[in-house]
């Protein structure tokens, strides 16, 4: 028997081990992969308390967040023309618009933890346990996968075009990482409100086709 705030930071370190494979490391319910393709990052969420029928529930998930190397160069290189101080590799955040997207319904559904109302000292539910360890296995490595395959670039772009055709900036900035092709220049040419990463591709990747503003 273990009361439900051990159990919880049990399942974290466990978490952690488990992530270790994927070139996650970290602590705390925070482990960071970082490499060349940029960051990405998996959290536990927030433990949320609440009584159901006179009887504690405790509720938590996990979080992922991917930032390609390219986007992160692109808002060091924009901070930097503004004056401001850029953020390490290890901190960068964004675009921020498909971390959880495209994961599994019942892999983004919190883990319900009850106390077990039949024994004192509010210990954590057996079977909730035992159903969590089972499950955690599983949604660690959909979680580890999700962030990776968001590293890739062009993977991260198509993604992002497809759900959030608006997204013209981290869209344009993702793509041209493959270097100047028809495909961009089609896009360049559509796209709008788009002044610093035409700037941006000047320097690093001009188009094959000049774009008139």
């Amino acid at each position: 028997m273990v009361d439900s705030d051990s159990a919880v930071r049990r399942l974290t370190r466990e978490a952690g081990n488990l992530l270790q494979p994927y070139g996650f490391h970290g602590g705390d319910g925070r482990w960071v992969h970082l490499g060349e393709a940029g960051v990405a990052t998996i959290r536990r969420t927030r433990v949320q308390r609440t009584w159901t029928d006179g009887q504690q529930v405790l509720r938590f998930g996990l979080e992922l967040t991917a930032t390609p190397r390219a986007w992160w160069e692109f808002r060091t290189w924009r901070d930097t023309r503004h004056g401001l101080p850029a953020t390490p590799l290890d901190l960068a955040t964004g675009p921020g618009l498909l971390d959880t997207h495209g994961l599994p319904a019942d892999c983004a559904t919190p883990w319900t933890l009850r106390v077990d109302p039949t024994r004192p000292g509010r210990h954590a539910h057996p079977a909730d346990l035992a159903t969590l360890r089972a499950d955690l296995p599983r949604r660690l490595h959909t979680y580890a996968r999700r962030a990776l395959r968001l590293l890739d670039p062009l993977h991260h772009a198509h993604e992002l075009h497809a759900t959030h055709p608006e997204a013209w900036e981290p869209f344009l900035v993702l793509l041209a990482t493959q270097g100047p092709t028809p495909e961009l220049d089609v896009h360049l040419a559509a796209a709008t409100d788009i002044v610093d990463v035409l700037a941006y591709l000047d320097e690093r990747c001009p188009p094959r086709v000049p774009v008139v503003r």
